[in-house]
């Protein structure tokens, strides 16, 4: 029984799975049936974060343990996936400035599609996100942009037209890096490149808009300058990764009484999934304190960043780097679970 347990551990193709199935019965109780699908499952029997990049209708579907995938969608030939989340995609279509937007959920597994209202071509929000299943009633999906004035759009269940609101900043706010807002206990929170944090109820927009935390980044113009930002939540609080240009990484979390930020040095057993269109916090069972960022190692390869060794590293690759200049950045990816 252990034996036969630890080779269901390094299987890696479901028609070799399905196979050790029919040998006897007794091992049809060790190796379940897992449902047919276009996608892989991974060693432990369970559906592994794929990181979801695009070249034109055919998607690459990069596993952190092992294979690459490849698949056609026809569907979103011209789209842009702006958000991920529950095993279903938020898709923006349209690529002329001055032409309104289509905007839909697309579930790659099913097929299944839900559209939206447009989105009017002077809309132009650049980061998204939704709280919920589309296939409940419950479900809010928010847009925000930010220049001189914070917009944010949103669209409930059941409305017709997004709702759109416009503040105005008294003190510096930009939103041109990364994170996509994140719902949490009701509200919304949105990173800006210094590490400020907008929030609001996507209920009352204007009324409960503010801005917390303290700077964490003074841009300049220096080889450890800011390359990218995210946010996730994790176990009821937020998470701020910054990467800079020399590859360097730093972890915060929000105090979420004194609004400042508190630096992190380890993970326990979490890993981070990050990229542009979705983000967020699992319990790892094979990687622990460990991130993943949109990045590839000759082409094919997910990277990670471990928080042990303080090094950039790649399974089924025996390298250990401390910056990323040789690997290739993914900036049009998603990390999606197919559930």
């Amino acid at each position: 029984m252990e034996i036969l347990s630890l080779i269901q551990t390094y299987i890696t193709r479901e028609r070799d799975y399905n196979i050790l199935r029919f040998i006897c019965k007794s091992w049809r109780c060790i190796f379940v049936l897992h449902r047919q699908s276009p996608f892989p499952i991974d060693r432990f029997g369970l559906r592994s974060p794929l990181l979801m990049s695009s070249q034109g209708s055919r998607y690459n579907f990069f596993h952190p343990l092992h294979h690459t995938y490849y698949m056609q969608f026809p569907e979103l030939s011209d789209e842009k996936i702006v958000y991920s989340k529950d095993g279903w995609l938020l898709v923006k279509s349209g690529i002329v400035h001055m032409e309104d937007k289509q905007i839909f959920f697309f579930n790659p597994l099913t097929k299944m599609r839900i559209d939206l209202p447009d989105l009017t071509y002077y809309h132009r929000f650049a980061k998204f996100s939704f709280s919920g299943l589309p296939t409940s009633n419950d479900y809010v999906v928010v847009g925000i942009a930010s220049t001189l004035w914070v917009e944010i759009g949103v669209i409930k269940f059941g409305m017709d037209n997004w709702q759109v609101d416009e503040i105005s900043l008294e003190e510096r706010y930009s939103y041109h890096v990364s994170s996509n807002p994140v719902f949490m206990d009701g509200c919304c929170y949105c990173l800006d490149v210094n590490g400020k944090v907008g929030i609001f109820d996507p209920n009352d927009v204007i009324n409960s808009w503010k801005i917390v935390g303290n700077t964490l980044w003074r841009p300049r113009w220096s080889r450890d300058s800011l390359f990218q930002n995210f946010m996730v939540e994790s176990d009821e609080a937020l998470l701020a990764i910054f990467l800079t240009n020399d590859g360097r990484v730093y972890v915060y979390k929000l105090d979420q009484l004194k609004f400042d930020w508190i630096k992190v040095e380890d993970l326990d057993e979490k890993v981070i999934y990050l990229s542009n269109a979705s983000s967020w916090v699992e319990k790892g069972i094979i990687s622990k304190n460990k991130i993943y960022f949109p990045l590839l190692y000759d082409d094919k390869a997910l990277v990670f960043y471990s928080l042990n060794t303080r090094r950039y590293h790649s399974n089924g690759y025996d390298f250990s780097r401390n910056n990323f200049y040789d690997m290739k950045y993914l900036p049009h990816s998603s990390w999606i679970k197919i559930m």
